[in-house]
């Protein structure tokens, strides 16, 4: 049986533990309200750019995109390089071996996805890390647009589809969205204005700006999502942890209440025991 100060070391030990889990709390809390707001603002910007990408290809049927499903498919999945996110990668990998096929190149984002994917033996092309705040966005992106784009520029890659989780309703979902080449049915939906664009820019090398600041738009939104998406997942795991380090400080307490009169009571009967209070005659 453990002694009084055995039990003491180990809810030392608990309440350190408790007080890493509630600073990670706080910090998955404090990244998850700052995204929020951020990705907002994104997805706005990115309603605007295919807006302005309607309105070309209303007016100039032209320069519209190539065929849909031409050439072999760019799956670019995002997951995370840190730990103690619960499911979260362990959910991609479910909806990558869904999607996936023999003619698809996978790009990995994040360490431990990657880990779970070579679990399940599913193959990936090249692979880099995630990110572990908003500020290593900006280097993370750059990096690997230029991966992607490099892969890209082979004739027998066309499609790039971006596979992230976000957070919709209080609830994560794993999306698949298809991002290159842009699906002009769904931009043509979006009414375009019945004026044709004034510019003095060629139609064409417009709609391939607005194309590459999709690209580029649309993958700095993924990294945002998926970045609230993993803190989403870490919050709930602290969370359990948290109330799991309360049951176990709780149970720690009685039982050292226990042992230590336990302990009293030994003391106190080894004294008797010993026979000094006893008078000699």
């Amino acid at each position: 049986m453990l002694s009084s100060l055995d039990i003491e070391k180990k809810t030392r030990a608990l309440y350190t533990i408790e007080d890493i889990v509630s600073a990670m709390k706080a910090y998955a809390g404090v990244t998850i309200r700052r995204t929020e707001d951020i990705v907002q603002n994104i997805r706005a910007y990115e309603k605007n750019l295919l807006y302005a990408m309607a309105d070309i290809v209303t007016h100039y049927p032209e320069i519209s995109s190539k065929e849909q499903n031409k050439g072999k498919r760019i799956l670019a999945a995002f997951g995370s390089s840190q730990g103690l996110c619960g499911s979260y990668n362990e959910k991609m990998v479910e909806v990558v071996s869904g999607v996936i096929t023999r003619n698809d190149m996978l790009f990995v984002i994040g360490k431990r996805l990657k880990l779970s994917l070579e679990l399940k033996h599913i193959a990936y092309g090249d692979a880099s890390d995630s990110v572990a705040s908003i500020s290593g966005i900006p280097s993370a992106l750059k990096e690997t647009v230029a991966k992607i784009m490099n892969i890209y520029r082979k004739e027998e890659f066309y499609n790039l589809t971006l596979i992230f989780t976000n957070i919709f309703e209080k609830k994560a979902e794993v999306s698949v969205e298809q991002i290159l080449p842009p699906d002009t049915r769904k931009i043509l939906a979006l009414n375009p204005t019945r004026v044709p664009p004034f510019t003095y820019l060629e139609p064409k090398k417009i709609f391939g700006k607005i194309l590459e600041e999709f690209l580029f738009i649309s993958l700095y939104r993924c990294y945002m999502e998926s970045l609230r998406s993993e803190n989403w997942y870490r919050l709930r795991s602290m969370d359990g942890a948290s109330e799991t380090l309360k049951r176990q400080l709780s149970n720690l307490n009685s039982i050292q209440m226990y042992t230590r009169q336990e302990e009293i009571t030994e003391e106190m009967l080894e004294i008797l025991g010993s026979g000094m209070f006893y008078k000699k005659y």
